[in-house]
């Protein structure tokens, strides 16, 4: 395990990564798990196997498995439609909203766009929940027809959610401790709307400008079959064990043989990748990436070879998965990818862009009032307010007003529209987009202010003193 080991502590040096967890295991159990780094920047506190970390989008692989644990015990019907579970349930086409069904949802097939999401939903009770979805959803257009298309989309796993609660009886958590967590023996995965409770966690960290900052983010509760799943390496290691077996700690089937081979399969193909019940399935590897603001996590199962592996990071970053895959290669006998800092740039080139273009509308804008600014000081000028004519008023008002607006439209309103948060503020998994654009809108701001004004500003000079005191004084005319 050396190399592994090696490539997992270079990786962290060269990325600035607080901290990891590894885990190698197969149908027998655990191999290998080992802890890097630190729970966080600046502490003396090492990671070890038994550290939880957020895992994200991982957490879907686990509500599919809880649907088909109830679907072998004859509550859910995979092709009946959502709405026998959730009668609410309806987009503004309801006749195409109708037709989804509970495979759809799983498979990522039912047409909902992906900037759906449950993010800005308060409370935990159900029905609360139900109708704040039933509002989101009122006005969403479907981007195809349910079952033809694959658009990944966090909304159908938080649906998922509220039908496992309907159908169980129970609340998620409590559902999922007591059917999936306990039997597999995963004592130490929990929800992280119980994450501060637990002081064996991971602090996260995102990278604003290029450095790693602590960053604690508790998600909503309606996104927790979604992406609110914490868990460590130990444990992670019981799952993979699980998936290949079939066997739970108990000796008691989780679910059916035949369900874990579907689950296994892919529903749907996106170019040579396919996808079904929130795996990503290829030839020899089943797959599943998830990352929140502050983590990142990867998972692969080789079901042919009988073992699989994860890995886990207190940092948000493609990095974890690039290493991983290159585990993979390791285990594999195949040459690795060489991971240089130039290809994995800590700030992107878009947030540089916005910088460097927000750096040329102020230095503009300073160009353009400078000279007025030193004939000020010097007293040498003075100004005046002009009378605009026609073309100033349309090209330096209006047009320009209209490109301001636009500008603000967009940053303000359509940006977190398209991340599926309720403002710009709530991007938090982009810190210096979010920076980068705030930054952008005040510096068109003050050259759009400045172009008006320069438009209808006149300069004059002042005649100095000493002139007028040399000019001649005529005698009045007799």
């Amino acid at each position: 395990m050396h190399h592994i080991d090696e490539e997992i502590i270079q990786n962290m040096q060269r990325f600035d990564i607080p901290g990891m967890a590894f885990v190698l295991a197969d149908e027998n159990g655990t191999i290998y798990t080992k802890g890097y780094g630190v729970l966080e920047w600046g502490s003396a506190e090492e990671v070890e196997p038994t550290n939880s970390f957020q895992i994200g989008s991982i957490s879907k692989v686990f509500t599919s498995l809880a649907i088909m644990q109830l679907r072998d015990q004859g509550l859910i019907q995979l092709n009946a439609p959502v709405t026998e579970y959730l009668p609410w349930f309806a987009t503004k086409n309801p006749t195409l909203s109708d037709r989804i069904t509970i495979h759809d949802l799983l498979n990522h097939t039912s047409g909902l766009p992906g900037r759906l999401n449950t993010h800005d939903i308060n409370g935990s009770h159900p029905d609360a929940i139900a109708q704040q979805m039933a509002r989101k959803l009122q006005n969403v257009q479907l981007v195809a027809d349910p079952g033809t298309t694959y658009e990944y989309t966090n909304m159908n796993y938080d649906l998922l959610q509220l039908i496992i609660e309907e159908v169980s009886g129970l609340y998620f958590p409590y559902y999922m401790r007591d059917h999936i967590f306990q039997p597999l023996g995963m004592h130490r995965t929990f929800f992280t709307s119980e994450a501060g409770l637990d002081p064996n966690s991971a602090t996260g960290h995102r990278y604003i400008w290029g450095k790693a900052r602590p960053f604690h983010e508790k998600l909503a509760y309606a996104t927790l079959g979604s992406a609110g799943l914490s868990t460590n390496a130990e444990d992670l290691g019981k799952y993979i064990t699980f998936l290949l077996s079939g066997s739970s700690v108990s000796g008691n089937p989780i679910i059916q043989a035949d369900s874990l081979r579907e689950m296994h399969m892919a529903a749907i193909f996106d170019s040579s990748i396919g996808y079904g019940y929130g795996w990503e399935i290829t030839t020899n590897t089943i797959e599943k990436k998830g990352g929140l603001p502050g983590f990142s996590a990867n998972l692969i199962v080789l079901p042919g070879k009988s073992y699989g592996f994860a890995l886990l990071a207190n940092s948000k970053q493609n990095i974890t998965d690039e290493t991983n895959f290159n585990i993979y290669r390791i285990l594999e006998g195949e040459p690795l990818r060489q991971l240089n800092k130039s290809d994995f740039p800590a700030i992107s080139y878009v947030n540089k862009s916005l910088l460097y273009i927000s750096a040329l509308f102020i230095l503009v804008t300073l160009l353009m009032w400078l000279p007025t600014l030193v004939g000020w000081l010097r007293k040498r000028t003075c100004s005046s307010i002009a009378k605009p004519s026609l073309a100033t008023l349309f090209i330096c008002f209006m047009l320009n007003g209209f490109i301001l607006i636009c500008v603000f439209y967009y940053i303000y309103l359509y940006v977190p529209y398209a991340s599926g948060v309720p403002s710009l503020y709530r991007l938090t998994t982009a810190p210096d987009t979010v920076y980068g654009l705030t930054l952008l809108s005040l510096a068109w701001l003050g050259f759009s202010i400045s172009v008006a004004c320069r438009s209808v500003i006149r300069k004059e000079a002042k005649a100095s003193q000493k002139s007028k005191a040399s000019k001649p004084i005529l005698p009045p005319r007799q």
